[in-house]
């Protein structure tokens, strides 16, 4: 790790640090948010933000490792790490709950939804984090691949907005949505074309239920990440690394950092989901290092 990556990582973990008195107010008690694909990474980050702001939490992950037999590299997350989000979101003094569901599972999605609305009451918010990644190239057949990755990335996360609306409708005061995409939703990607065909795709799910949605004071928005350190990008290894096979994705970051930690895009989240974000609808939010300074879509 180089030393200025050391320094960045040391105000990351000291921000975490920081008194309860000298972090931002609880602005969204009497909230309740769903977080996707909660049990590590981005999910987990958002779903300790959110709860940190006030907010009363559902966790959402598949918690099986080899659910999907067509991803390769890593595993997907297993009941113990859903556990241990759920332990230290909940250290934020609010409500939690763990949800085991597959949210190419539209029943399951419903399912769920009915806890939400009688556990916590809601939900007010939706983070539409939960989605694969399984390199290859577009022009080499692989459609079990392919597949997957729609079911999940593109119509899991509509099956999962679908599910919580009529409860968000119900709340009778707007809401908040927000999918996470990518970077690679903003160009064209050599290795993982197929992952970024699904995140431009929720690109254009995003902007159409921004429009669709509007007038019910329900906005949409997603972010738009560069790589970040999860399991996806280290393709299940601990090394500060993205996969060899994708690092030339990640090149050109404006700023000195090659890869992001969780809590940068949780925080990007955080802020699309609060009080300063009332009136930002259909827009991408890109948290990329400043890789949006070589970019034109």
């Amino acid at each position: 790790m180089t030393e200025r990556r050391q320094l960045f990582a040391a105000a990351t973990l000291a921000l975490a640090a920081t008194p309860a008195a000298a972090q931002p107010a609880r602005q969204l008690t009497g909230r309740t948010a769903l977080v996707t694909g909660a049990a590590r990474g981005i999910g987990r980050a958002t779903a300790i933000a959110l709860a940190r702001l006030g907010a009363d939490i559902a966790l959402l992950d598949i918690a099986e490792p080899e659910a999907i037999p067509a991803l390769r590299g890593y595993r997907l997350a297993s009941r113990a790490e859903l556990a241990e989000a759920t332990r230290l979101t909940a250290e934020q003094q609010i409500r939690t709950l763990p949800l085991v569901a597959d949210i190419r599972d539209a029943a399951a999605l419903r399912a769920a939804a009915q806890r939400i609305e009688a556990e916590l009451g809601g939900p007010d918010l939706l983070v539409a984090n939960a989605g694969i990644a399984i390199n290859g190239a577009l022009a080499e057949p692989a459609p079990e691949a392919w597949q997957a990755m729609l079911d999940v990335n593109l119509t899991g996360t509509l099956n999962t907005i679908q599910a919580m609306l009529p409860g968000m409708r119900r709340r009778g005061r707007g809401g908040r949505i927000v999918i996470v995409t990518s970077v690679q939703a903003r160009m064209g990607v050599n290795g993982s074309g197929a992952y970024a065909a699904t995140k431009w795709a929720l690109t254009g799910l995003m902007k159409s239920l921004a429009a669709e949605l509007g007038p019910e004071e329900i906005t949409v928005n997603a972010v738009a990440p560069t790589a970040v350190e999860t399991p996806m990008v280290h393709r299940g290894g601990d090394a500060p690394q993205p996969d060899p096979r994708r690092a030339a994705a990640f090149a050109g970051h404006a700023l000195p950092i090659p890869v992001l930690p969780p809590e940068q895009i949780a925080d990007a989240i955080a802020f699309l989901c609060g009080p300063g974000a009332p009136t930002i609808s259909g827009t991408t939010l890109d948290v990329n290092a400043g890789r949006s300074a070589q970019l034109t879509a």
